[in-house]
């Protein structure tokens, strides 16, 4: 069985004020660095799509019922 999840602590002192600054910080990214996380992003995106697409032929060709997951 899964635990359970934990609470999220709550930050106080030094450690809140370091926290706040750390995420006011801009983070740039530099042109090579974004054009490589598009396309792989493009290229998950092509998968998925090509992935439901397949399932949705084998629901139609089995009449709405996908084999591929039935033993799951």
């Amino acid at each position: 069985m899964a635990r359970e999840i934990r609470e999220t602590p709550i930050l106080f002192g030094e450690d809140a004020r370091r926290f706040l600054a750390r995420m006011e910080e801009r983070r740039t990214e530099s042109p090579e660095a974004r054009a490589r996380r598009l396309r792989d992003y493009e290229f998950m995106k092509k998968a998925y799509e090509l992935g439901m697409q397949e399932k949705r032929a084998r629901e139609a060709a089995n009449g709405g019922v996908d084999p591929w997951f039935k033993k799951a």
